[in-house]
């Protein structure tokens, strides 16, 4: 080869054109490619050496075909491109073309993108087998350490094809520039670009998948007990740590984002997690709350698991919102397309606007939200405790929970229900199987129901006024709501309070989800007096100069709206 390489640049009697010299770099671009083959074949010697002294294959033949995959195609290719490229640049002067050549193995460099496809699975298989077969490991070592092997790794040279495709395509766009209209061989490097162009972007393509598939395989090796992340059509799109929040307090969550579905992991040691649940985005549902005091707030609605996430801001909040709900966009469209596909008569796939009740599962309301059932609106005490509901996630108490009902997100299983939900349930079954029943009959869990709604023990039951429950903690419609400390007059005693302002009327509750205020004040007549500063966010009501209550805020921007 150093001899034929030696006779190439022998000076013809007739002197090149310039462009000449820009054909040389096709032909050392393609002998590197060569004599990355020849070494992959004594690689292969290697491993078959190794197995005669041993007496057995180190590895299996069907293995080692997979990690040099489609080589020995690429190796006919290159080959036969080279003793092209060898005999034009030896008879230049009698035809003085090149890209004509690249045109004809055009539809042949395309097995380029097929080796690029298998490259990181081939790639992780190397790595595979030298973890599970230590003899085979010390056959790749002893290789890579020889001098023929100029002690590069065996996967820089099974890199080498995936470079070659954009190597190819710089090579004809500098020797385009080197050619005028007018030359033989002008319209042929514009075709040959063309074709390479075209590779070249499949194989970016490619590419990106091949870096999708090594992410699905690092979140899979990273899950302890290894599920089965990486399956046909899943595509990563975005991971990052969140607070999700559970009963009583705010816990971090490792979360992935794919095509098909919401991963969501706990972080048990260095590197590895714990898996928590994989939500499909089939039903799936993602908002904000309406509150400004939870802007950093996600709540997730999927038919497995719906809880509330917590951003770091709400920046963060916003970005993630924006992703997932691009991906349900996407996701439906597609199951949309796929059912449409499957039959030209069949009607469009329609995204349900109204689950029916029990079908998903309800984000529960935290606990500190809320000081009384949001039922009967008793105080919860020690030995009141709360109870969720399983089919609206309120916090109800003992007497308004005591019934259960077959819910279809428990694979209909029964469970907790208020009392508001077992009615509609009910009314549900009735509409869906009719049932002729005694007016005088009572179901056993009614019958329990009433009987525990007469217990005094621990419940503290006191009347509220009406007007005081025409408005909850969490309306929608408020002009404004949010937590504050609140003092009266000159005492100094702050208590945290949430306050909703709606139609004039300010309403103070004891938190967020509560059903009944402790108070309501009409707002005409009153006054307010800034006193805030950078370090105190302080303000003043009055009531004919007559200091009312003082409020203050956790931060400036809060007092300030």
């Amino acid at each position: 080869m150093i001899g034929q390489e030696k006779k190439l640049f022998v000076r013809p009697s007739v002197r090149p054109p310039k462009c000449f010299n820009e054909i040389s770099p096709f032909k050392t671009s393609v002998l590197e490619i060569h004599g990355l083959f020849l070494r992959l074949q004594d690689f292969r010697g290697a491993v078959a050496k190794a197995s005669q002294q041993i007496g057995k294959p180190v590895i299996e033949d069907r293995i080692l075909n997979q990690i040099l995959y489609y080589l020995p195609q690429l190796y006919e290719l290159n080959r036969d491109l080279l003793r092209e490229l060898e005999e034009r640049m030896a008879h230049w002067n009698d035809n003085q073309r090149i890209a004509d050549i690249f045109v004809k193995k055009g539809p042949y460099l395309k097995m380029y993108s097929t080796y690029i496809k298998e490259f990181d699975k081939n790639v992780a298989l190397l790595d595979e087998q030298c973890r599970k077969n230590p003899v085979f490991a010390g056959v790749v070592k002893e290789f890579e350490m020889s001098p023929r092997c100029a002690s590069l790794a065996l996967k820089h040279y099974l890199l080498k094809p995936v470079q070659r495709i954009p190597q190819y395509r710089l090579l004809l766009t500098d020797y385009l520039k080197n050619l005028i209209e007018d030359s033989t061989d002008y319209r042929d490097t514009q075709a040959a670009l063309i074709v390479v162009i075209e590779v070249a972007n499949h194989a970016n393509d490619i590419m990106k998948q091949g870096d999708n598939f090594q992410k699905l395989m690092q979140i899979q090796y990273s899950l302890n007990g290894h599920p089965e992340i990486v399956q046909p059509g899943r595509v990563f799109l975005k991971e990052g740590t969140l607070m999700k929040l559970s009963r009583k307090v705010m816990q971090p969550r490792l979360f992935f984002l794919f095509n098909d579905g919401l991963l969501y992991t706990t972080p048990v040691q260095s590197g590895m997690y714990k898996l928590n649940n994989m939500l499909s985005l089939a039903g799936m549902k993602v908002s904000k709350p309406t509150q400004e005091a939870y802007q950093n707030e996600l709540n997730i609605e999927s038919v497995e698991r719906s809880f509330i996430l917590s951003a770091s801001s709400a920046t963060e909040r916003d970005a993630w919102l924006e992703a997932i709900s691009k991906a349900i966009n996407d996701y439906t469209k597609k199951r949309i397309t796929f059912s449409a596909s499957k039959s030209e008569e069949a009607d469009p796939v329609e995204v349900e606007s109204d689950t029916p009740l029990g079908s998903k599962a309800p984000i529960w309301i935290p606990d500190p939200r809320a000081t009384m059932c949001m039922v009967c609106t008793c105080e919860f005490t020690v030995t009141w405790r709360r109870h969720h509901c399983r089919a609206c996630g309120k916090i109800v108490c003992q007497a308004c929970s005591s019934n259960k009902h077959s819910l279809e997100y428990l694979k209909n299983q029964p469970a907790r229900v208020c009392d508001h939900c077992f009615r509609e349930l009910q009314k549900n079954d009735n509409q869906s199987s009719p049932k002729v029943v005694s007016p005088t009959s009572k179901s056993p869990s009614s019958a329990l129901s009433s009987v525990l709604h007469s217990i005094p023990s621990g419940r503290k039951q006191k009347k509220i006024p009406a007007a005081l429950k025409e408005v909850s903690a969490s309306t929608e419609d408020s002009s404004m709501s949010g937590y504050l400390y609140r003092s009266k007059g000159n005492k100094k005693q702050w208590k945290h309070l949430w306050f909703v302002i709606k139609n004039k009327v300010l309403y103070t509750y004891a938190a967020s989800e509560d059903v009944a205020a402790l108070e309501s004040q009409p707002l005409l007549g009153f006054s307010v007096k800034d006193e805030r500063s950078d370090h105190n966010p302080q303000f003043q009501l009055y009531h004919k100069n007559t200091l009312f209550y003082i409020f203050k805020a956790d931060e400036p921007h809060t007092a300030q709206r």
